[in-house]
């Protein structure tokens, strides 16, 4: 959704600021009218206060901002595959660092083999399946292209730290969560951060004569409804990352994020051709990378906090 809609304002940043935005008005109304909502709110802010979490820890939306703006300047440059799979590198690779430190409210995993495995499994899956949607969209020549030139550094270095700052983002979001009792409260927090980001951004931009005026190109309508998705996501994350560690969710994620794009594809006759035999392969290592975490049946676990 934010993609189409970033594609037909012309500027990452505008779909970025609708997409927080609307989400943190959904959130703000919700605030307004549930009681929960607010004294999960004020939970948060009497935890921090009373030093039972530090104030960087009720942050996570500053770093859901920061992937955004992250994606507005290395997709161009880099190209969607790269970026995406730099991502999931990071994403995966710092989970297994955020579980052995207990970061996130399951506390502490060690790491073993077999999680290692998982989360090299699970990238690997995902670069399959997204470059052979490349290939079979674009060929080989475009796909390959993507992933060449000294150009490209910058902007991967880029997109493997804000990977690995979402497993950060989903760790504290969880402890957060365990404190304010409710995702509504938690997701409102990270809203809130984030479109505080992106207006920052937006002004300096603004001032510095960077940001040119809106034109829509007659977008698609469900585009615009990324914030409510968002919502969902953040919400969802912040619950289950307490049951699951961060890497485990991490790679349940990214399962079901190809599994519904597979899913889009096949619906949608225009796309149907680009569902081969290389991205459904993908899609199954992804798969078999999310089920590996289970079978270590929490003996792993070298503490809880």
């Amino acid at each position: 959704m934010n993609g189409e809609l970033s594609a037909s304002l012309h500027e990452p940043l505008y779909a970025a600021l609708w997409s927080f935005g609307s989400g943190w008005i959904v959130l703000t109304v919700v605030l307004m009218s549930s009681r929960r909502t607010r004294e999960g709110v004020r939970a948060v802010v009497r935890a921090v206060r009373g030093g039972r979490i530090p104030l960087w820890q009720s942050l996570g939306g500053l770093l859901g901002g920061t992937y955004v703006l992250v994606q507005s300047y290395a997709v161009p440059l880099a190209g969607v595959a790269l970026f995406t799979v730099a991502v999931v590198g990071g994403q995966t690779g710092n989970a297994i660092v955020v579980d052995r430190l207990g970061l996130g409210p399951s506390g502490r995993t060690a790491v073993t083999g077999l999680r290692v495995l998982a989360a090299t499994l699970a990238t690997v899956g995902v670069a399959i399946a997204v470059f052979g949607r490349v290939q079979a969209t674009s060929g080989p020549v475009v796909a390959a292209a993507a992933a060449t030139g000294a150009a490209v550094v910058v902007p991967v270095a880029l997109a493997l730290l804000v990977g690995g700052l979402h497993a950060v983002q989903s760790a504290i979001n969880g402890r957060v969560n365990v404190i304010s009792g409710t995702p509504w409260a938690t997701t409102w927090l990270n809203f809130t951060n984030g479109v505080a980001l992106l207006l920052l951004v937006a002004g300096i931009r603004g001032l510095a004569g960077g940001l040119g005026p809106v034109h829509a190109a007659d977008p698609p309508g469900w585009v615009w409804f990324g914030g409510l998705a968002g919502v969902v996501f953040v919400g969802v994350v912040a619950v289950v990352v307490r049951h699951l560690g961060v890497l485990h969710t991490m790679l349940v994620l990214l399962c079901g994020q190809l599994l519904g794009a597979v899913a889009l594809d096949l619906l949608n006759p225009a796309t149907r051709h680009t569902v081969t035999v290389v991205v459904v392969s993908g899609l199954v290592l992804t798969a078999v990378a999310a089920a590996l975490p289970s079978l270590v049946s929490g003996t792993s676990r070298t503490g809880r906090r």
